[in-house]
């Protein structure tokens, strides 16, 4: 029997998918997982729209270094309190 990811394992797939690429049974057990869940269908599609926006502002905005280090925090921050836990 296939064994689906969990919604937890999901997420943690998709942020690490920005960085690399996943293939092989692991991309068909999270495509297949997302066709079944909105609200990670929902998760995939705000984390696209933030790669892309961050994506936008860096060819047309070059923050300084304090700038950057406030929005990481800040994210680090959201992670962390929603998924308990350090990233």
């Amino acid at each position: 029997m296939l064994s689906l990811p969990t919604c937890k394992q999901v997420c943690e797939q998709l942020s690490e998918n920005i960085d690399e690429t996943i293939s092989g049974p692991k991309k068909f057990k999270l495509k297949l997982h997302l066709l079944m869940c909105r609200l990670c269908r929902r998760y995939d599609h705000q984390l696209q729209l933030s790669v892309k926006t961050i994506n936008l502002l860096e060819k047309s905005y070059h923050p300084n270094h304090s700038v950057k280090q406030r929005a990481l925090q800040q994210y680090q921050t959201f992670h962390e309190d929603k998924h308990g836990k350090k990233s």
